[in-house]
């Protein structure tokens, strides 16, 4: 099979991501060839929150993984946050507790989104660096399906 042409334009790097708790989440719609159906219905009151990462820190991989059992990959979305404070530690605290899981979405530099968690939500994790003063951050997960495009806008 041919491979697709590449596109024209094509710049590497992400430019934003926005999270929400899977508990927030109604219903997820099937995808067809790589692209969510529908936007994700969410509960009453619930809404999308921004991320912030350090600029041209932010970066999403996907590892493929076979097994005697079959294919599944493991998503990871990870960035750099700035700076120290009591607000963050509490944030991040937060977003680490046991049993929190999320959905991710992310965008290109041309504004195109992808849903991270899609077929297996995700965790968020943390690291501190002193000597850098700023936080290390990943969202990841196991999943039984790619991270499919996403075109519908993420509301706040």
């Amino acid at each position: 099979m041919s491979f697709p042409k590449r596109a024209v334009l094509n710049p590497g790097g992400l430019s934003a991501f926005y999270l929400i708790p899977m508990d927030s989440i109604l219903e997820i719609p099937p995808q067809v060839n790589g692209r969510v159906s529908n936007a994700l219905r969410i509960k009453d009151k619930a809404h999308w929150y921004a991320g912030y990462s350090t600029s041209e820190s932010l970066k999403f991989n996907e590892k493929t993984n076979k097994t005697a059992h079959g294919t599944y990959y493991t998503p990871t979305l990870q960035g750099m946050y700035p700076g120290d404070s009591g607000e963050v530690q509490a944030l991040f605290t937060e977003l680490e507790s046991m049993g929190k899981f999320f959905l991710v979405v992310f965008e290109d530099m041309l504004g195109r989104r992808r849903l991270a968690g899609y077929g297996g939500a995700l965790a968020f994790e943390s690291d501190y660096d002193s000597e850098n003063k700023r936080y290390s951050f990943t969202f990841s997960g196991d999943s039984l399906e790619r991270a499919p495009i996403y075109p519908f806008e993420v509301l706040f």
